[in-house]
């Protein structure tokens, strides 16, 4: 009877050691990529704000008017 308890100790030690270190791993490979893409789509939006704004600032920019002095 002490050896099968033993054992299932074991095993569910075991199980639970190895949920933690997946759950780690999946972690650390995931949370830094989401913090990667979450930072380049942020780049994005501001290369595309400045491009929107150059547009503005040119469309709205008056002709240049030419005088004769003649």
């Amino acid at each position: 009877m002490l050896e099968a308890m033993a054992a299932l100790i074991l095993a569910i030690v075991g199980a639970v050691l190895t949920i933690v270190i997946l759950a780690y791993g999946i972690y650390v490979t995931f949370y830094p990529l989401h913090k990667t893409v979450q930072g380049g789509n942020e780049a994005m939006k501001g290369q595309a704000e400045e491009a929107q704004e150059a547009r503005v600032r040119v469309e709205t920019m008056p002709e240049p008017t030419v005088t004769n002095y003649a």
